[in-house]
């Protein structure tokens, strides 16, 4: 197991303040996930890395049924807990490598997940776990804070972890669309009608829950835990009342290929 896979086990250590504190995703972005995904009424949606169910949920109240696949028993806990009342929802307790789909899917979809599943195997797998015309679609919020607080982060996190210092400049949306997955996808046989979207919002937390906020981030989990408490302790003291962040939630949407125009696969 690599360190990052280590790292995606980090957050069930602090599972409930996650469902707490991490952000949904935007209306609009499940919207265009199932306009583009056009499920028939026998389709099953895939959801891998589920976490604490904030998209699971988002989708279920669409009447989407949903086998949703969690590796970490305490997020999977707290998801349990979420989806109580939609009975077209079932969660499995396990890696997506481990998962065996017992039914070809008509939409695989995860939020701020897709990073931490095995990149010799991700694609195949999704491809596999797919109908042909089947959807994809991986999405992910990406947060920075606005004016004097992004000052007071950068300062904080150089003097007690310089190797979590991101540039200040604001969210470059082009450039996000243009990484990783997108390099990737773009060079498979498997997945096809690619296509991209960015939505723009703001989120304004108070200062404790901004630090509760990157308490749940696998970079901040994993630092030596005295290291941590000063971090978060000096943010706490520098930030004032409030801190407002930029929220760019950037989606990837591709199609699985029909057997006959990819029969390699």
């Amino acid at each position: 197991m690599t360190a990052d896979r280590v790292r995606a086990r980090v957050f069930g250590e602090v599972a409930d303040e996650y469902d707490r504190i991490r952000p949904g995703y935007p209306d609009q972005l499940v919207d265009d996930v199932l306009a583009y995904a056009r499920l028939a009424p026998n389709d099953r949606a895939l959801e891998v890395g589920a976490g604490t169910g904030r998209s699971t949920l988002a989708f279920a109240r669409r009447g989407v049924p949903i086998d949703a696949v969690e590796p970490d028993e305490a997020m999977a806990a707290v998801l349990m807990r979420r989806i109580a009342g939609h009975p077209g929802v079932t969660v499995t307790v396990c890696a997506f490598e481990d998962f065996m789909p017992g039914r070809p899917y008509g939409l695989l979809f995860s939020g701020q997940a897709w990073h931490w599943t095995d990149p010799a195997t991700r694609w195949h797998d999704a491809a596999s776990a797919l109908a042909p015309g089947g959807a994809l679609a991986l999405f992910w919020n990406h947060d920075r804070p606005t004016g004097a607080a992004m000052d007071v982060l950068r300062a904080v996190l150089s003097e007690h972890a310089p190797n979590l210092v991101e540039d200040d400049d604001p969210i470059d949306g082009a450039a996000l669309l243009a990484e990783w997955p997108h390099t990737e996808l773009v060079t498979l046989a498997e997945f096809g009608e690619l296509s991209q979207r960015l939505y723009l919002w703001r989120r304004v937390l108070s200062t404790q829950d901004y630090v509760g906020l990157l308490s749940t981030h696998s970079g901040y989990r994993v630092l030596d835990e005295t290291v941590r408490t000063a971090l978060f302790r000096e943010l706490a003291d520098r930030l004032g009342v409030e801190v407002e962040l930029q929220m760019t939630t950037a989606l990837h949407l591709a199609r699985r290929l029909d057997e006959t125009r990819n029969p390699a696969v």
